[in-house]
């Protein structure tokens, strides 16, 4: 048989031999690969929505629109050359149609909570070349008065045709809803949205409401030129510095992409956890794969010793550890097809129903470098050192020993420290490696917990503060936002934990195998199997101390970096941070105590046999 197929039969083999690890690995690898799967499915799975109702109602390739805050008098000669201006724009090299100028009224609508906000969009009743509204339910406007609302104003009051709304105190009855992507949905895209005719605009004037501007929408014959198109007329968004006037120009593209930035928010905070996780995965994945590395030295002498080449060696090991990554590449892509539509359907700002994007190489590709990397990071390493043994020494029984312990280590025998804490702090510096690998997962699911209670508190905070006049329904539409990110820095400290407690269970089961002879030794010169429980789970809670030194200020800086803006600030008080100082070392122990006891419970005379 060739050697490629004989790569394959022993990769093969050995994972049938070891499912429990392999396994193990595959978990491993697939918490990392599906918390990206979902980012990859959510971030873009909107855009498919926007482009369908985009198509639908002529949506523009360019957009003009002039602005002036409401509660400022502004210029209105200037609005007035503006709009002169925009006209003359209808007219320009490569328009093929227009839509508007369309005036803009400020006012206020009643909402169950207060009021809200109102941007009336004064519409002939004829339907329109560019974006004339996608009527969801009832009726366009007409003859007889009353408004359209925006469909996502339209669901936060529940409101249907025949209904009535109260737009500056006064009751108008609700012709129909419709769907725009002249403007984000509202609550997280406000001021909120109705259309009405000249005629009920004149009643809406009489009750207050004022002129905030207008906006003028383009289609190109070539929609590709849009971002040319804008860049040859930014002429007409310079105005004079102490004007409070703001005109600007924008293209469709930009208008998609900040249309759901909720759905972006959660994407990225995804991605930023799969990130956190994939940097502690490699450390889970080195062990695992020291693990299996470990138990195959004797493999790799006997191949060795046949004539197998290390090139060939190492391609045996890749070959298996790579097997393991396209599956956890496959499971966490489907476990990204699965939940990714269903978070992106609970965001405010669709129009209509989820569509993750297409599977291209490139998402794929992106989700599998991470586990190839993760792979390679913790193969490579182990199986070089087990490569360069010799072929005697590879076909030898027994574990890698352990270095010499350490002058810090001495001083804990001279400073007084009962026999079960010396024995297990001289194991832990043993395996520097370890202790590290062990500490930095374990750190970084507490910096994790840190933040999650830190967001916590933020957010009882916020919703203790009063609305603001005109963001009733959009500040609990924020709050919505805010209760789902707490959700996934909640998950993704729970899988950091999740990966340092697998860290946590096989490291004390190395340091148990490596620890068998010794404490069989002290067992059998007095020691008590309960002096040799605790040496071994101190030689673990070494790492612990570290990661709780280490996690708790790296999450008040995450924290640090992560508030401001609406969240309010929030200061964890010491009684926190000191409980979960207290309950991690008091978990940890939990968890290293199984292996221990385990240990203890072997006889004495088959650990002191020489093979």
């Amino acid at each position: 048989m060739r050697w490629p197929g004989l790569a394959v039969r022993l990769a093969a083999r050995n994972l049938r031999r070891r499912p429990g690890e392999a396994l193990l690995l595959l978990l491993t690898l697939t918490i990392a690969t599906g918390v990206l799967g979902v980012a990859m499915s959510l971030y873009g799975s909107a855009e498919e929505p926007w482009n369908r109702v985009w198509r639908v109602t002529n949506g523009f390739h360019v957009s003009f629109t002039v602005y002036h805050p409401p509660d400022e008098p502004g210029d209105h000669a200037l609005v007035a050359a503006l709009r002169r201006r925009a006209t003359q724009l209808t007219r320009a090299p490569g328009v093929v149609a227009a839509g508007g100028p369309w005036s803009h009224l400020y006012g206020s609508i009643r909402i169950a909570d207060g009021t809200e906000d109102l941007t009336a969009e004064v519409r002939d009743p004829r339907p329109s070349e560019v974006d004339q509204p996608l009527v969801t339910s009832g009726r366009w406007l007409g003859q007889g008065g009353g408004v359209v609302l925006e469909s996502g104003l339209a669901a936060t009051l529940r409101a249907r045709a025949g209904d009535t709304v109260t737009i500056q105190g006064r009751q108008f009855p609700v012709r129909g809803v419709a769907q725009t992507v002249s403007r984000g949905r509202f609550p997280l895209s406000r001021p909120a949205q109705v259309w009405v005719t000249p005629e009920t605009a004149r009643q809406l004037r009489d009750l207050g409401m004022i002129e905030e501007g207008f906006e003028l929408q383009l289609r190109l014959a070539q929609p590709s030129t849009a971002a040319a198109f804008v860049a040859a007329h930014q002429a007409l968004e310079a105005v004079p510095s102490s004007s409070s006037i703001v005109p600007y120009l924008e293209t469709w593209q930009q208008r998609r992409s900040e249309s759901h930035s909720d759905i972006d928010i959660l994407a990225g905070t995804l991605f930023a956890a799969g990130t956190l996780i994939g940097i502690l995965t490699v450390a889970t994945a080195s062990v695992l794969i020291a693990s299996r590395m470990a138990a195959q030295i004797r493999q790799v002498g006997t191949l060795k010793a046949v004539g197998v080449t290390p090139r060939q060696v190492m391609v045996v090991l890749l070959v298996e550890h790579l097997t393991i990554a396209a599956g956890a590449t496959a499971a966490g892509l489907g476990v990204g097809r699965l939940l990714g539509p269903r978070i992106a359907a609970t965001s405010v700002t669709l129009l209509g129903r989820p569509q993750p994007p297409p599977l291209t190489v490139t998402r794929v590709a992106i989700v599998a470098a991470v586990a190839v990397a993760v792979v390679l990071l913790g193969t490579v390493r182990p199986a070089l050192r087990g490569i360069r043994q010799s072929t005697l020494r590879s076909l030898a029984a027994g574990p890698r020993p352990p270095r010499r312990p350490g002058r810090l280590a001495g001083l804990t025998t001279r400073a007084g420290i009962p026999l079960p804490g010396v024995l297990g702090l001289r194991s832990a510096w043993r395996r520097p490696g370890r202790l590290l690998t062990n500490a930095t997962g374990l750190a970084l699911g507490v910096a994790m917990i840190v933040v999650a209670l830190a967001l916590r508190d933020s957010l009882e905070l916020l919703e203790l503060r009063p609305a603001e006049p005109g963001h009733a329904a959009s500040d609990a539409a924020v709050a919505v936002l805010y209760d789902q990110i707490r959700a996934i820095i909640l998950g993704t400290a729970g899988l950091l934990l999740v990966l340092a407690t697998i860290n946590a269970w096989i490291v004390a089961t190395f340091a148990a195998r490596d620890a068998a002879r010794n404490q069989a030794v002290l067992r059998a010169v007095g020691a008590t199997p309960r002096q040799t429980v605790i040496a071994l789970i101190v030689s673990q809670l070494a790492a612990c101390t570290i990661a709780v030194a280490l996690g708790i200020p790296l999450g008040l800086g995450l924290w640090n970096l992560m508030e401001g803006g609406d969240l309010p600030e929030a200061n964890l008080s010491a009684t926190s941070l000191g409980l979960l100082a207290a309950a991690v070392p008091v978990v940890f122990a939990v968890i290293v105590n199984v292996p221990a006891r385990l240990l203890a419970r072997q006889p004495v005379a088959p650990l002191l046999a020489y093979e």
